[in-house]
């Protein structure tokens, strides 16, 4: 077997991050030295099956539960993260990306 990273992790999450993006942050927070964070994902996990509707309408549902290992449901709660960072309006208009930021401080922490 290969070498296994045995370094810091940092994973960014926010109201976008959805489905396989919200498997891969439950996945490596599962792992030693990672932290999530950022702001709750979508909670829009699990398979997504068709329904049609009468008048040839159709749309979208997601039809399992999805559960963490120790059996909490992320299905319309989404991945909380351990640090909540958002940007600011100040921030944003200076054009910094406080979340990144954010990562890298935690990385370069002893």
């Amino acid at each position: 077997m290969g070498k296994t990273y045995k370094g810091k992790l940092v994973v960014l999450t926010n109201e976008f991050s959805q489905s396989q993006a919200e498997y891969t942050a439950m996945a490596f927070r599962a792992g030693d030295n990672t932290t999530v964070i950022g702001s709750t994902t979508a909670g829009a996990d699990g398979n997504v099956s068709p329904l049609f509707l009468p008048g040839g309408l159709k749309t979208m549902i997601s039809g399992i539960g999805v559960y963490y290992p120790n059996r909490e449901e992320t299905q319309r709660i989404g991945i909380v993260p351990d640090i909540e960072v958002k940007p600011s309006i100040e921030g944003i208009k200076a054009g910094r990306d406080e979340l990144l930021e954010r990562a890298i401080e935690i990385i370069s922490e002893n």
